[in-house]
């Protein structure tokens, strides 16, 4: 070990490696401060889950803000597994939510549960108007407000000592949006039918 560190690197004491080039020297008796929260048996729970807020997910409908009464209108939401950085019960850590339920509420009061966000129908290669498993049908004309309500499990883990549950579930609701349901007779075609084939009407 150099006396006085490695001349190159001035203040830092070091020791020579097989190779020539020079690592930091640890001394054995430097403090450190112990995690003292870092144990298995730490329980956490949501409500000490603060730092780490988890985001609401995107919602999407089609038709898009509007729908004809009798027939199925598509939503669905953008969620996926969210992994947040900050202090735990005072510790550096991370927490990872995943989505487990989706809760929606179509304004109409009908609700339903469902175990995926869904998709749109160009990605389920369904055609316009078709079920889903979280479309929903309007009976009656009116304008409605939908809420989606996402319930996430977390996992924590403090550095590298792997991930571990989180007690409790973290409801996250979406903002709320218009749907406006209407007979089939007054929803206007904006493109000629042999121009969209796929356009509401045709």
């Amino acid at each position: 070990m150099c006396a006085n560190g490695d001349p190159a690197k001035p203040g830092i004491n070091t020791i020579p490696c097989g190779n020539g080039s020079f690592l930091p020297f640890a001394r054995p008796n430097t403090p450190t401060t112990p995690c003292t929260v870092c144990s298995p048996s730490t329980i956490v729970s949501v409500t000490d889950l603060q730092n780490f807020p988890a985001y609401a997910a995107p919602t999407n409908m089609e038709p898009n803000g509007w729908t004809i009464v009798g027939l199925p209108t598509n939503f669905w939401a953008d969620a996926s597994a969210q992994i947040q950085e900050g202090l735990l019960l005072g510790e550096p850590a991370q927490v990872m939510f995943t989505p487990t339920s989706y809760r929606w509420d179509y304004g109409d009061s009908n609700t339903a549960s469902t175990p995926t966000g869904g998709s749109n129908w160009t990605t389920l290669n369904l055609t316009e108007f078709s079920n889903t498993t979280t479309s929903h049908t309007y009976t009656t004309k009116g304008t409605y407000t939908v809420i989606l309500t996402v319930d996430y499990r977390a996992d924590y883990s403090f550095g590298d000592q792997g991930w571990r549950p989180v007690e409790g579930v973290v409801t996250v609701p979406s903002a709320p949006f218009t749907v406006i349901a209407a007979k089939e007779s007054t929803v206007l075609v904006a493109e000629d039918c042999n121009t969209n084939p796929r356009g509401p009407g045709c």
